[in-house]
């Protein structure tokens, strides 16, 4: 069985059905959405910190074989 069959047959999580909340708790977890923010100066941000650039690390790799 492949693994988009395995998940076509994996039924969905209903919270309404599957998760016990209290109508206080639904109400409370609309309150706390995390505000949006300014994409723009998170890419400025990212650009000014180099964060795009790739440092080009050199990595060696041994033929030995190591034991526990």
């Amino acid at each position: 069985m492949t693994l988009l069959e395995k998940m076509q047959n994996t039924e969905e999580l209903d919270l309404q059905r599957d998760l016990a909340l209290s109508l206080e708790d639904i109400s409370q977890m609309g309150n706390t959405m995390p505000p949006k923010g300014d994409l723009a100066a998170y890419l400025d941000f990212l650009e000014e910190i180099k964060a795009f650039e790739t440092k080009g690390e050199k990595r060696t790799f041994y033929d030995a074989v190591f034991e526990l």
